[in-house]
């Protein structure tokens, strides 16, 4: 881990609120849109651009976007740090349960090593597409624009501890807050004796990809390929042997995973309708009265009291257990496995993946009653997925999709239990909250760190 000269948006830019955007993958049509609109310097334009008719190969969305950034240098609405940094990011965040937190963290440079070398972890699966998209981007830009999200596990935090103590007194050097109220804090510094700590603190660490599974990926392609180009460097470490990274600690209590939610659409009728007696084959299964599709009052009454019920059930058990609704089926309905040693999930994982409900979901309910395996899901064929079951109730009113299953969030010792075992868990199996904006730093990928 090691401090760097980041890029960042200067005062000309504007409100740094103005300027970042949330992760790429969790931006949707209308928010890229309204971003598009809240100012010309928007990171949305160069790290989810749009795709214009007639782009081909000399002229597409990564030509744009890099020639977005070599103009804003120029121009001067990006700056770059004289010296190296760290930046400590304090986030005051609201979650989608309400509940209000604080998480603290830093931005730095790590450098780059291939999964199974010891030092970072991941815990997800990743898909081709979304890495070919970001490889493109990396190449046409050679920046690095938005973070990877690594856990670090440090009792006792002296790092948070070391940076409260010098610069929590002192005004931050930027804030940004987003359309959810979320604000953003950060200090950039180069003092020494905080960076001594955080690199001495770091030297020993392991670490566990908590998000941003796909630009870690790319960013070891992205340095391979660099390297394959030309001989190795005399004087030592090129930049693009080094990853950003926005660092937390595990045991930092505000960090929180919340669940990810499935909808299912293109089953027979006749099997939605009989799915309810099926699962008593493996799970015990509660009808969940007053939540019923043909109870009296209007949909969105009856959804309300179904989520009302689910959240109740899935908060008495959590885990092993799901929520399951549809407009079509006569009431919710809670279930939970009923004996882990009769489950036959794959015998050849470890206890602790097979206990992940994901899998227990995807293992005993999509493949054995749906017929929906891995690989449609990674695919998303006939499947989707929803965080916030509000709107998996209003997509399910809607007619956008037959059933939902609701499931609890996975606890961080499952992540990391499977994770520093040495195994990947299905996509879509956590949602750390909140995902830190892109746009805060930049690191260039050119010349030396």
């Amino acid at each position: 881990m090691a401090p760097f000269r980041a890029w960042r948006y200067s005062r000309l830019a504007g409100e740094l609120s103005d300027l970042v955007a949330p992760p790429y993958d969790v931006i949707g049509p209308d928010l890229q849109a309204r971003l598009y609109v809240r100012s010309p310097h928007n990171v949305v334009r160069v790290d989810l651009g749009v795709t214009l008719p007639g782009d081909d190969q000399q002229r597409n969305q990564y030509t744009r976007a890099a020639g977005l950034l070599a103009g804003w240098k120029q121009t001067g609405v990006l700056e770059r740090d004289g010296r190296p940094t760290v930046t400590f990011v304090e986030e005051d965040f609201t979650g989608p349960d309400g509940r209000a937190g604080r998480r603290y963290g830093f931005l730095a440079a790590l450098r780059l090593s291939e999964f199974g070398e010891g030092l970072v972890f991941p815990h997800e699966h990743t898909l081709t597409g979304p890495k070919e998209d970001r490889f493109r981007l990396m190449t046409a830009t050679e920046m690095s624009l938005s973070p990877v999200f690594l856990l670090y596990e440090l009792p006792g935090d002296e790092i948070t501890a070391a940076w409260k103590s010098a610069l929590a007194a002192q005004p931050a050097t930027s804030t940004t807050t987003d359309e959810g109220g979320n604000v953003t804090s950060l200090w950039a510094t180069s003092d020494p004796g905080l960076l001594a700590i955080v690199t001495g603190r770091m030297a020993a660490s392991r670490f566990l990809v908590a998000d941003g599974h796909h630009r870690y990926e790319t960013a070891l392609r992205y340095r391979n390929t660099r390297r394959a180009q030309a001989a190795a460097d005399p004087d030592g470490p090129s930049a693009s042997d080094y990853c950003l990274v926005y660092l937390a600690n595990m045991r930092d209590p505000a960090l929180t995973i919340y669940p990810t939610h499935r909808l299912v659409s293109g089953l027979p009728d006749a099997l939605v309708a009989d799915l309810p007696r099926k699962l008593a084959d493996a799970f015990t299964v509660e009808r969940l009265d007053g939540a019923g599709a043909h109870a009296p009052g209007r949909a969105g009454q009856r959804g309300a009291a179904s989520q009302a019920a689910i959240a109740t059930y899935l908060k008495a058990h959590p885990r092993g257990a799901f929520g399951l609704w549809g407009p079509s089926l006569d009431a919710a309905y809670g279930f939970r496995l009923a004996d882990m040693a009769t489950a036959h999930v794959d015998s050849t994982r470890s206890a602790a993946y097979q206990g992940l409900d994901v899998v227990i979901l995807q293992t005993l309910v999509f493949e054995r009653y749906l017929g929906i395996s891995a690989s449609d899901m990674a695919a998303e064929k006939g499947v989707d997925f929803f965080r916030d079951a509000a709107d998996g109730f209003a997509k399910l009113e809607a007619g956008e999709a037959q059933l939902a299953f609701f499931l609890n969030a996975t606890g961080l010792d499952q992540v990391s239990q499977v994770a520093f075992g040495g195994e990947r868990m299905p996509q879509k199996t956590t949602f750390f909250y909140p995902k830190l904006p892109t746009g805060l730093v930049f690191h260039d990928l050119t010349g030396r760190l």
